[in-house]
């Protein structure tokens, strides 16, 4: 049990990390190609480790659900987060992204028929309260909210009904982490085209640069998703999944030394409220959520 809380305590140390490097990248590329290259060569990295191990390659699911997990959890989420990155800082989009599995729990609840506990819909408000924290802007009334931080948001949302629509499916015939690599590649491609096309080439690309493509690969994709897998077969799915919480928090934390970014006290209280939301929805202590809900749990 010691090992797989280390196993998925270090999965999502290695996402929450991997914000301070997105943010290096952004600052040289455009975030659409960022994000594109990062979940490309993380998919072909996550096969390549399949293929050493003997492991299957296929995904167990139809082209169609591949291309619909790419499009929802790679396209729009990863676009979505890169974009927060490089035009509110790591520490928002940090805080925001990893809202996906509130909006997963939420679409479960009314859409799938799963069951959530008393604390957990609970977990949900706190967690929603705190993301709306970080998402206001200017005076109490009339409203205003940054167009930024709901891209981010919106991202997260993309993620969790891409988790949702196909999670019958997914966990009945899926290999997590062929359809985890298949699913980046594919999102990295069309991101990488889309990027391209949008915003033009890299301004630089040189040994820094290729670099952070490849750190942010290894240590922000790859590794994760095989410390997360690789947990779920010492643990129950719950209890890996509580340590959701720290991905936020690391990316706030390691935003501020590394990149200067003083986090303001309305962060802060965000950041609090999407944590407790996540624990409560996410912790070990108050029974388990439903599996579409730990099906979502592969944060950025």
């Amino acid at each position: 049990m010691r090992t797989a809380t280390a196993l998925g305590a270090g999965a999502m140390v290695c996402w929450g990390v991997a914000y301070v490097p997105s943010a290096w990248l952004v600052e040289t590329w455009p975030p659409l190609v960022a994000a594109g290259a990062r979940l490309g060569l993380g998919g072909l990295l996550l096969l390549g480790l399949l293929a050493v191990l003997h492991r299957p390659l296929r995904p167990g699911v139809g082209v169609g659900t591949v291309g619909w997990l790419a499009f929802t959890q790679s396209v729009l989420f990863y676009g979505a987060t890169f974009w927060g990155i490089a035009h509110a800082g790591a520490g928002l989009a940090a805080v925001l992204a990893n809202t996906d599995a509130l909006f997963v729990a939420v679409l479960a609840a009314a859409v799938l028929g799963e069951r959530l506990w008393p604390v957990q819909w609970a977990g949900l408000l706190v967690g929603l309260a705190g993301a709306a924290v970080v998402v206001w802007e200017g005076p109490l009334w009339p409203p205003a909210l940054s167009g930024t931080a709901l891209v981010v948001v919106g991202g997260a949302v993309a993620w969790s009904v891409g988790t949702v629509v196909v999670a019958r499916g997914v966990r009945a015939e899926g290999d997590p982490l062929a359809l985890a690599g298949w699913q980046m590649l594919a999102g990295g491609v069309v991101l990488c085209l889309a990027g391209l096309a949008w915003e033009g080439p890299p301004d630089a690309a040189g040994a820094r640069e290729l670099g952070l493509v490849v750190a942010l690969a290894v240590v922000g994709s790859a590794a994760p998703f095989a410390l997360f897998y690789l947990a779920l077969t010492r643990a129950p799915a719950a209890e890996v999944s509580a340590w959701f919480f720290l991905v936020p928090v690391i990316g706030v934390l390691s935003a501020w030394p590394l990149l200067g970014e003083e986090p303001t006290l309305q962060l802060l209280a965000g950041m609090v409220g999407v944590c407790a939301g996540l624990w409560m929805v996410m912790g070990i202590r108050h029974g388990r959520p439903g599996r579409a809900l730990v099906d979502s749990t592969a944060p950025p």
